[in-house]
């Protein structure tokens, strides 16, 4: 089982936006607005697992696959926390603290055709709160999917969206 994941296209803070405002009205030259990039290094991916009586899957961000209740895990080399690249666009922005928001639980559901499951529980690594060193910095998503039991089998997919922005 292989979920796509897409990101939500950040924008620069408004509190960028509001000192830029602040300076345009002062006259100062040389200003320029900033803005974060993502960009993804791998999908989020709870792997291949057999339903039974339902439980959990979770995915850590730092990879880490585990269950409760009755799912059963199977060999899965594609399973994985979602990464992404998260770099500026502009000069300047180095050392500006970052706020990263996720979906809040149940809100987002992987689906195959008639057939979903929820995915809740999402977590970041660094925390919702890092600094962006120079060169970018990675950051890793993991979550959890709740599995029915004797869940359809299938290929379910979806997406989440991430918002990564300047404090």
């Amino acid at each position: 089982m292989q979920g796509r994941r897409r990101h939500a296209v950040p924008r620069a803070g408004l509190v960028p936006a509001l000192l830029l405002l602040l300076v345009l009205v002062l006259g100062a030259s040389g200003v320029q607005a900033q803005q974060i990039v993502l960009g993804t290094t791998r999908n989020l991916d709870f792997g291949r697992f057999v339903a039974g009586s339902g439980g959990t899957i979770t995915i850590s961000p730092t990879g880490v696959r585990s269950r409760t209740g009755g799912v059963i895990l199977l060999n899965s080399p594609t399973a994985s926390q979602a990464g992404f690249n998260v770099g500026r666009n502009g000069n300047g922005g180095y050392n500006k603290g970052v706020i990263i928001s996720m979906p809040s639980n149940g809100q987002i559901r992987l689906s195959n055709g008639s057939n979903s499951m929820a995915v809740s529980g999402f977590t970041s690594s660094p925390s919702n709160m890092a600094t962006l060193p120079p060169n970018g910095m990675a950051l890793s998503i993991g979550a959890t999917l709740t599995v029915a039991p004797n869940q359809a089998p299938g290929t379910y997919s979806g997406s989440f969206p991430l918002t990564v922005n300047f404090q």
